[in-house]
């Protein structure tokens, strides 16, 4: 009963700013993804994540800070990256993780995928500007 109670509390912490659908990465999949970006007063932080699958496939739908995105990202620029680099700011242990908020990130034009290969990544060029949006919700987490 207390683990329910402090799941609850844990997701009433959290206010939800956006919320919307996301294709999968694959080209041959017809199911999508939803997705919730939220807003935590405790920490004043902004969190993403994976909330529903609309086909099979397990996947953690741990809230994931923005800001350690951000900075994972920041180092990546002008690279090309696999769905795996994501890993290190996803909590929970589904190997899907990472490939759902890859595609999530894409659709949110965090990423854009590398011409000629649809699993690989690049941060997107309109990287600043999205970052800069997000965190301008800080101010104003309607």
């Amino acid at each position: 009963m207390s683990q329910k109670v402090e799941k609850e509390n844990e997701v009433d912490s959290f206010t939800i700013v956006k919320e919307g659908q996301s294709p999968k990465l694959s080209p041959k999949s017809e199911s999508f993804l939803e997705y919730q970006i939220a807003y935590k007063e405790d920490d004043q932080e902004f969190y993403i994540r994976v909330c529903k699958n609309s086909s099979s496939g397990l996947f953690s739908n741990n809230w994931v800070r923005l800001e350690a995105i951000f900075t994972l990202l920041d180092d990546q620029v002008g690279k090309t990256l696999k769905s795996a680099a994501l890993k290190s700011v996803i909590s929970g242990g589904s190997s899907n993780s990472c490939g759902f908020l890859a595609a999530i990130l894409r659709t949110i034009s965090i990423l854009d995928p590398v011409p000629d290969n649809v699993f690989l990544h690049q941060v997107s060029g309109r990287y600043d500007v999205v970052k800069t949006e997000l965190r301008a919700l800080a101010s104003n987490p309607d």
